[in-house]
């Protein structure tokens, strides 16, 4: 790996609910043009309840993602006897443990892109940790792939699918 910026660990996790709504608000408007009563309003309430409660789910996984790979990086940083609180090596280095306090959920929308910003020299040093640095001897700890498998973010129908389906499926429910 060579000393740039391309390797930049990250997870994101966003949620498009825009179809849904559109449909929805569709299916509403002939609803309420054919006279079906107060049935396109109820429609259009349980959609937004199932966006909000999607949008919900979004943001309590985003946490729990963030607070996964947090502790993950702070167990596996520590376990270096150079590390630890009070040494040399702690506190003059910006690599260690400003990485855990730059751990940020960077927020756009449904869209969460979790990822620290820490620097050293203007290498973001994340990605030594996550990947490991062959030419000094430095292990891969992969905090954030293990934090992704952990929490099943990286399977196809997973946990994340199932909770926003429940989500979804509470709103309609109203």
């Amino acid at each position: 790996m060579s000393w740039n910026n391309d390797n930049i660990p990250e997870i994101d996790i966003s949620y498009q609910d825009s179809q849904m709504k559109s449909v929805m608000a569709n299916i509403s408007a002939t609803l309420d043009k054919n006279n079906f009563g107060d049935a396109g309003a109820r429609l259009r309430n349980m959609t937004a309840m199932a966006s909000y409660n999607g949008e919900r789910a979004v943001n309590k996984l985003a946490e729990r993602t963030t607070d996964e790979v947090r502790n993950l990086m702070k167990e596996r940083q520590y376990r270096q006897p150079s590390y630890h609180p009070g040494t040399y090596a702690f506190d003059h280095k910006a690599n260690n443990q400003h990485m855990v306090d730059n751990l940020k959920d960077h927020v756009d929308g449904n869209k969460h892109r979790i990822f620290t910003s820490t620097t050293n020299g203007g290498y973001n040093y994340s990605q030594a940790f996550e990947f490991g640095l062959l030419t000094r001897r430095y292990p891969a700890h992969h905090p954030f792939q293990d934090a992704a498998t952990h929490l099943g973010l990286n399977q196809l129908n997973g946990s994340f699918d199932d909770e926003i389906n429940e989500a979804i499926r509470k709103g309609f429910d109203a």
